[in-house]
Parts: C-alpha cells; structure tokens; sequence
C-alpha cells in the first residue's frame, strides 16, 4: 500500500487527487469474477482488517485513513481512476456539516477519511451497521450518531442534538446523506433538509459534496457487496461552503442540490431525477 500520510499531505495542501498513471493497473473486464476480487480485497480486507483493530483499540485516524484509502488502490489495481476534487476551499473553516448522495458502500468507508485532513470527522448512519460483524465495531469506534429511520422523529432529534454536541464541543465536521437509504440515482425530492437544519441549530456552514461511485454497484441479494463496472470512475467533487440562516436555509438547501446534480449530469453514469 502506498503511503497513507504522503497522501494525506499532498491533499491537505491541493484538496484534489488524480490516479497518477503509473498507479493505474491493467484495465479489467466487467464481470462476476472481478466483482469477487474487489469485493473479497477490497470491502473485504477493509472491513476485517477495520473490525481486528478496533477489537483490540487501536483502531484510530491513522489507521481509518488506511482501510478507507485501501478501496482506492484497489480500484486503481483495477484499471479505474479515482478523481478527487475542490476540497481546498476547507482549510482553515472549521468544522462544517457535509451533505452528499449516497450510492453504495464504497463512500461509507472512502469518503469519511479524506475529510480528516482539515479536522475531526463525525458520521450519521444506521442503526444496523453498528450489528454488522466486523464493521459495526470498526464503526463504533469512531465519533457516530446511530439513526434507526424507523421513527424520523427520533432521527431528527438526534442527529440535532448529538451532532450540535460534535461541531461544538469536539470541533467535528458532521457528514449526513440526507437522501436516506443508498441509491443508484439522484432525486431532487428525496434529499431532505436535516443537514441544513443541523448547521442552523449549530451556526456552521453547510457544504455538499457530489460522490459518483457507480463503480460499485448495489448487490442483488445484499446492498453492501455488488457488481463492479469497471468503467465508472470513482469521482468526489467538494462543493461551495454555505452559510445558513434561518432566512438563508431554503436558499441553502437549493443551492446544495443544485450543486449535486449538476456534478452528476457533468460525470454521467448517474440518473438525475428532478
């Protein structure tokens, strides 16, 4: 594995990455075969590897990096590029609320790790990943706000409250998806305003974040281990940082959306759906 804390530098100082073309493996086909090999090597070592070390607490940011960052050189080992873009802007903000889509497992464990570069990282997720062997424990060592989305109610109340909790007192951005469960598409009206609402309550910026991960793709018999597609580049593009206000907030919300679909229209692979 390349070095995690030369990565971890160069993004600090570009806020973008871009698979160097000696990184890049032979290009693979589509195909059941590769689909098991970056499932076993990639989400697999990840996962097992995460799960052992917060087993025995030694599970901490250096080493969240690593297991994040391992699906991204197994995605180059694959021949697919992985595109990482706009994250500059960050430096020097503190902590802010991200907002993103959601697609697959792919961004649960890549995504959260490159945020640690500009502070700590706080994650709203499912209740039922922290039962999931191996991971729930790798997740439960890190800073979590379980949501069941079973009662909304209940999820409003505590993504508010604890996340309040970790942009103030801890200095954490929050990373939320608010459009819900994973999705192979983009729609407009299923992106709620939790994350915003959140940022108001905490006086914080807002910032979307546009994920493009159609390289791993939703499985049939489980959502976590599905079909590769080789051809998808593994993009992340960071957005504008948004102030909110309660006169501001809608206009934030808007402008959050906007910002996520015009990315997704750019990459392609991604229906929008307005």
């Amino acid at each position: 594995m390349r070095q995690v804390e030369t990565f971890m530098q160069q993004f600090k100082e570009t806020g973008a990455y871009r698979t160097p073309p000696e990184a890049l493996g032979k290009p693979h086909r589509n195909g059941w075969m590769t689909s098991l090999s970056f499932n076993i090597r990639a989400l697999g070592g990840a996962m097992l590897r995460g799960g052992w070390l917060a087993h025995h607490h030694a599970f901490d940011d250096r080493r969240w990096e690593e297991c994040g960052f391992h699906l991204f050189w197994e995605t180059e080992r694959l021949g697919t590029e992985v595109i990482i873009e706009g994250f500059k802007q960050l430096e020097g903000v503190g902590p802010v609320v991200v907002v993103s889509n959601h697609m697959s497992l792919y961004e649960t464990f890549a995504f959260p790790p490159l945020l640690l570069a500009y502070g700590g990282v706080a994650i709203v997720l499912k209740k039922s990943l922290l039962r999931v062997p191996y991971v729930g424990k790798t997740f439960a060592s890190r800073k979590v706000i379980p949501v069941g989305r079973v009662d909304p109610r209940a999820d409003l109340k505590a993504v508010l409250e604890h996340g309040e909790r970790f942009l103030r007192e801890e200095k954490a951005s929050v990373i939320l998806y608010p459009q819900g469960t994973r999705q192979p598409y983009f729609d407009y009206h299923h992106f709620n305003t939790l994350g915003v609402k959140l940022a108001q309550n905490a006086g914080v910026p807002v910032v979307p974040v546009a994920g493009q991960t159609a390289f791993l793709g939703v499985g049939k018999y489980t959502k976590d281990f599905g079909p590769v597609d080789v051809t998808a580049p593994v993009r992340f593009a960071c957005g504008p940082v948004i102030p909110v206000t309660r006169e501001t907030a809608k206009e934030a919300q808007a402008q959050c959306i906007d910002f996520i679909a015009s990315k997704l229209t750019e990459w392609g692979k991604v229906e929008v759906r307005r």
